[in-house]
């Protein structure tokens, strides 16, 4: 009953409009004139100190809670509406790159738990096996970042070459909704171009000697 009442206390801050001071902020892209208050305070279920923010923008009220105790209002909510382009873009990295299907794995890697509690008795590896986890550590995050690269490289073809990307596309789109085509937009017309164009390629490029490894056929130099 004590964690409602205090939300509600804590909600019933934007009623005094004199406890808030008014600041410039960008606030999802866009400059605007926000009323802003903070004030740090105990809370009870994680018992220790927490900063409180209340602000009221154009898209309403909004109360946050932050750890860092260092960081002033204007940052915490400027962080807090950048989070969009965060969501966005991991959407784009999981959904559209795949950057998160990687199988690198080991026996020797601690099988860490979504729930924080059962982590604390995990176990460090073996020495014998540090190399072994590192190695697939490293795997995975060279995965990820081969996934991050392949999308940045995405965007920046939507950005300079828009206009020639939506003229090769024949995919069905039943409205265009802005002028900048989106990650899986460009990555589903480049994909086929690229393929091809890989085919295409003359025989002792380094693509034939990639795909003759990768299918054990390291003495095929494709000799047509």
């Amino acid at each position: 009953m004590l964690k409602w009442s205090l939300t509600l206390v804590l909600w019933e801050a934007f009623d005094h409009a004199d406890f808030f001071r008014e600041v410039t902020l960008c606030i999802y892209g866009k400059e605007e004139s926000v009323r802003l208050m903070s004030h740090t305070l105990w809370w009870k279920p994680l018992g220790q100190p927490l900063q409180f923010v209340w602000a009221v923008t154009s898209r309403g009220p909004i109360l946050l809670m932050c750890s860092d105790l260092v960081l002033d209002a204007e940052t915490i909510l400027t962080l807090y509406c950048r989070r969009t382009r965060i969501e966005t873009l991991f959407d784009a990295l999981k959904n559209t790159m795949g950057a998160f299907r990687f199988h690198f794995w080991s026996r020797y890697l601690p099988r860490h738990s979504r729930r924080p509690t059962a982590n604390r008795h995990l176990k460090a590896p073996q020495a014998q096996h540090l190399p072994t986890v590192v190695a697939c550590w490293q795997a995975m995050e060279t995965f990820v970042l081969c996934a991050c690269i392949a999308t940045g490289l995405l965007q920046l073809f939507s950005l300079k070459y828009h206009e020639g990307l939506w003229k090769q596309q024949v995919l069905y789109l039943r409205t265009r909704s802005r002028e900048l085509p989106s990650e899986n937009t460009v990555r589903q017309i480049l994909a086929p171009l690229l393929a091809r164009q890989l085919l295409r390629s003359p025989p002792k490029a380094f693509w034939w000697r990639i795909n003759a490894a990768v299918n054990g056929d390291e003495d095929d130099d494709r000799q047509t």
